[in-house]
């Protein structure tokens, strides 16, 4: 049952993806004048439709891709000034650009979110044994490593994850 869970759990990240990456498109063709006959998530036949204005949003069956579907974008619509291919190269490179942006903001707020709910994680020193390497370089419980050999450390999972992947040889690899 959690196995089925985890591809459900996916398959609605995966979506929320698409709708941000395909929403980007959809704003920016809109803020350009460009006329959205549809936007949709999904392939193959419509789940769902609904229409705001000039343009109908739909649900497809196969919800893995999307598109935003700009007049004029296959070369139908030659002369409309509201088609894709009758605006300036800045309007069609912004509207283009705008997916793969909205695509870096909604990594950004999920960063953002995660580092609100987990936290900063210092590579704290936690306690140091008597007579250990770690003694005699003058380390103390509550220290914070900011460096390890030439590699700055940032967060303590880069030392966990050093030390779980290479042996403690007392060496660190320069």
């Amino acid at each position: 049952m959690s196995t089925l869970i985890s591809i459900l759990i996916g398959v609605l990240i995966f979506c929320i993806i698409i709708v941000f990456h395909e929403f980007g498109h959809l704003i920016v063709a809109k803020k350009n004048g460009i006329a959205v006959p549809e936007f949709q998530v999904g392939f193959g036949p419509k789940l769902c439709k609904f229409k705001i204005g000039e343009t109908e949003y739909s649900i497809r069956l196969i919800l893995f891709g999307g598109a935003c579907k700009m007049l004029g974008e296959d070369g139908d619509a030659i002369g409309d000034e509201r088609a894709f291919t009758s605006k300036g190269p800045w309007a069609r490179l912004a509207t283009i650009f705008a997916g793969p942006f909205f695509n870096f903001i909604l990594a950004f707020l999920i960063a953002m979110i995660v580092i609100g709910i987990v936290g900063y994680d210092p590579a704290y020193v936690t306690r140091v044994s008597k007579n250990s390497p770690a003694s005699a370089a003058g380390l103390q419980a509550g220290d914070i490593i900011t460096s390890f050999g030439k590699k700055k450390i940032a967060i303590g999972r880069e030392l966990a994850s050093y030390f779980t992947f290479n042996e403690l040889t007392g060496r660190s690899e320069e």
